[in-house]
């Protein structure tokens, strides 16, 4: 038996109180004396990312306390605040030591933030045997969510054997359970509590499956999109983590590739008049993120330098920083306008309509089919075209063009054999990370002469600034011939296994 047993009380909540208390637990008197110890009530909120990383390693944070400045609580660790916390916050704003730690790497660039907030009313009883000696100590806890929605109490009773009185412990288990007000405790109070408030949501599903027609499929995995686009969109705009702009264009950049894909099974006009919108949001979020990649990865950039020295760098980070604040003025002034919401209303109004009508006699295992064989076709033979000495042009469109028949095979991937669609997935991926290597290194390479430029022009920086910056484009370039030396193998690879495309569709 372990050592502490931890069950759920089904019968009205106590509110602490020793009368409720004595009365859930009359069982126990028959061979012990309950004493009660004091009232205590505790409020917390349970701290996560958008995207659940914290519960997803396992780690519970909460921030305690309903006045001033509390305590930041990960399991046994503890840090004292010295002024009340602003949420959202990302790692480096949490204070330095063991939670900060723990949960930094979880929580990567994405920002916490209150998921819910919580009271529990607790009370701790001493079970004495009839020579007064302390037998079992039970803990008696009621805890409910005070936001995002009140909830009934969850009500779970700890017990704690005395130093050998397992014997004792056994008793008192079978005898709560046997008065038909309890039950086994399953998960924990956070999990508890979540679950009451229906928490973590599940997403829309925006799932397409086998037979259903083309027109409708199409419109369903759109509305999955829109559904991506729109989820970021107050987080871009707030700027409460770099992630909230990268996930709103991944759901544009997904669109465009399979209005281009597929676009031609919709009604009409429908996708030649919205292609040109995603077009312009792509432009309009793209200048923010290339400058949060280059600040994501300033620090190890200042780090990797052999010649300069990392404060070389500081006036380039400056710039950097100053770039992206103008860049964000524009961004947010696009995101908030009117325009932009009336275009995903009458986006969504549209693909909602097409995905309840279904009026195409094409199926959707039938465009799959045509789709994936013709977007099979063009990057294999591209792929087969492409040497180490191939115009960059050429590299970086057999990179569009996998990125095409990743976003097919994700949108197809319900008709696909699994076993087969996550190999043939995977080798793609490898494909695209040397086509990406590539790339990056000459767009960064680009990216840096406009930006020694731009600082040229607004007065010259200082000349170790210049050559560190000169140290860093070297390294550019370095990386780009490496992954045009990786690029052979990869295709080579990438090509004899080719033939699985052919086995994908069930």
């Amino acid at each position: 038996m372990p050592t502490d047993v931890t069950l759920r009380w089904r019968g009205r909540p106590t509110r602490g109180e020793p009368a409720g208390l004595l009365r859930a637990l009359a069982p126990l008197t028959a061979r012990y004396q309950l004493v009660p110890g004091p009232r205590r009530v505790r409020t917390a909120s349970y701290l996560d990312t958008a995207d659940w990383r914290l519960r997803r390693r396992g780690l519970v944070l909460t921030h305690e306390g309903a006045a001033g400045p509390g305590s930041l609580v990960l399991g046994p660790d503890a840090v004292k605040l010295t002024e009340p916390p602003a949420w959202p916050a990302r790692a480096e704003a949490l204070p330095e030591g063991p939670v900060r730690d723990a949960v930094a790497d979880a929580m990567w660039v994405r920002a916490i933030a209150p998921k819910i907030r919580s009271r529990t009313t607790s009370r701790a009883l001493v079970l004495c045997d009839g020579d007064g000696e302390e037998a079992a100590r039970l803990d008696w806890a009621e805890a409910t969510t005070v936001h995002p929605v009140r909830t009934a109490p969850v009500v779970r009773v700890t017990l704690t054997p005395a130093p050998g009185r397992r014997r004792d412990a056994k008793w008192i288990v079978r005898t709560l359970l046997a008065a038909g007000e309890f039950e086994t405790g399953e998960g924990t109070v956070y999990e508890n509590l979540l679950a009451a408030c229906g928490l973590p949501a599940k997403p829309p599903r925006f799932r397409i499956t086998a037979g259903m027609p083309a027109d409708a499929a199409v419109a369903t995995a759109l509305l999955g999109f829109a559904e991506e686009v729109t989820a970021n969109v107050e987080g871009a705009v707030d700027d409460i983590d770099p992630e909230f702009l990268h996930e709103l264009r991944v759901g544009v950049r997904r669109t465009r590739s399979l209005l281009k894909i597929a676009g031609d099974v919709l009604p009409g006009e429908l996708a030649r008049r919205y292609a040109q919108r995603f077009k312009d949001l792509g432009e309009l979020t793209s200048p923010t993120r290339d400058l949060d990649v280059y600040l994501l990865e300033f620090d190890a950039l200042a780090a990797s330098l052999t010649v300069g020295e990392p404060v070389d760098l500081a006036p380039f980070g400056t710039h950097l920083r100053q770039r992206r604040d103008a860049e964000r003025k524009a961004l947010v002034r696009g995101l908030r306008s009117q325009r932009f919401v009336r275009a995903i209303d009458s986006w969504r109004a549209a693909l909602t309509g097409v995905a309840e009508s279904g009026r195409s006699k094409t199926t959707v295992d039938q465009l799959a089919a045509n789709r994936l064989r013709r977007l099979t076709k063009r990057v294999t033979t591209q792929a087969a075209a492409t040497t180490p000495g191939s115009p960059a042009e050429q590299v970086h469109d057999l990179r569009k063009r996998c990125k095409e028949l990743r976003y097919a095979l994700e949108v197809f991937r319900p008709l696909c054999d699994p076993a087969v669609h996550r190999v043939v997935l995977g080798d793609l991926k490898r494909l695209q990370d040397v086509l990406g290597a590539f790339q990056d290194g000459e767009v960064q390479a680009e990216t840096l002469r406009t930006h020694a430029g731009e600082m040229l022009a607004g007065g010259p920086p200082p000349a170790a600034t210049l050559l560190a910056m000169g140290e860093l484009l070297a390294g550019f370039v370095r990386r780009q011939h490496e992954a045009r030396r990786e690029l052979t193998a990869a295709l080579a690879v990438f090509l004899a296994d080719a033939g699985r495309f052919g086995a994908l569709l069930r």
